[in-house]
This record gives C-alpha cells, structure tokens and sequence, in this order.
C-alpha cells in the first residue's frame, strides 16, 4: 500500500522553538543555517523520499513519500489547523527546551492539534530542541500529562548524533504501527 505512497507528519509546537530549522534538516534541504527569526506563515509542506522499514507481512523492500507539515506557531492561523491536521498520520512535537514557557506550552499544543486529530501518542513524539547549544541526552522532561510520549534532546550544532536518530526511531516506529493498523483494517474486511 506504502509504495509509491505518502506519510503525512505535522510538525508543531510554539513559535521560535526551532521547528522550521528542523524541518529544513529531516529533509536535508540547504537553508538549515538561516540567521534571524522568520515565522512560518500558516504552515510549509516539505517532501522528501525515505526507505520504509521492512514490512513483517510484506515482502521487498518499499519507498515512502514523507509530508513534514511545518505548522505556523501562530495561533492566528487556528483556522486553518482542521484542514491541516486531515489524514495526519504522526506528530513531532517541538519546545524550545532552554525556554520554559514552552514547557508549559506543550500540553496545550497536544491538545489542540495530536489529541484532537486522533493521533494516538505512540505516533507522537518530542523534540526538546536547545536553539542555542549542545542537546543533553536525557536532560528535558516532559509534564506528567505528556508522560505517554517519547522525548528526544536535540540541537542543530549535533544534529547527525540527535535529530536525524530521533527522526529515523519515530518514523520506523511510526510506519510499524501503520502496517499494523493496515493489517488490523485488512483482517476485519476479511471477516
């Protein structure tokens, strides 16, 4: 079903926590080292093509279409999110982990957007991202009420040892839970 096919992943999060950047890097696009702050206008779609893990129920090997929907921290553009969140099928959550205020900002964001498009929180997951340094592994930790969700410390300047890890461990996890949802789908319609 994946071949040939999308994933469509949201990117959210308070404005200036570093989500654009990120995005620019998980896609490896050229502009990861912009200076200054230039928020996001409603959202950017970026695309890019990943190996999909092996699918245990499928054999060969398949190529996914990654959707990263870089939404806007600006709840100006609330208008838009529905539409947006359609067919979401994952959700990185980004906070500027040297700003506490983002912190608190957090739960609100899963609120609004993870929780009230459906996605489960195992197809959820943090990025603390550090603006300004060296990412400490372990060093964030989330709300109590975000407790279900997996953190990752991350940082531009280390982005090889931390984004692109983080990245790749939520989208396999990611993609195994939609072949087990599919599987799921294809053994109720067999019934």
């Amino acid at each position: 079903m994946f071949k040939g096919s999308s994933i469509k992943i949201l990117l959210i999060g308070p404005q200036q926590s570093g989500k654009s950047r990120l995005a620019n890097f998980i896609a490896d696009r050229e502009d990861i080292s912009q200076n200054g702050y230039r928020p996001t206008a409603g959202v950017r779609i970026l695309e890019f093509e990943k190996d999909a893990p092996k699918n245990p129920k499928r054999p060969g090997s398949e190529k996914v279409i990654v959707e990263l929907w870089d939404m806007s921290g600006d709840n100006k553009y609330d208008s838009c999110w529905p539409a947006v969140m359609k067919d979401a099928q994952g959700v990185i959550c980004v906070y500027n982990a040297e700003n506490p205020k983002h912190e608190q900002e957090l739960e609100w964001w899963v609120n609004q957007i993870s929780k009230k498009a459906g996605i489960p929180a195992a197809q959820n997951v943090v990025f603390a991202h550090h603006l300004t340094g060296k990412a400490i592994k372990g060093q964030s930790k989330l709300p109590k009420s975000l407790s279900s969700l997996t953190v990752h410390d991350t940082s531009i300047e280390e982005g090889n040892q931390t984004i692109h890890p983080a990245f790749e461990k939520f989208f396999n996890s990611l993609m195994l839970s939609i072949y087990e949802k599919q599987e799921k789908e294809e053994n109720r319609l067999m019934n």
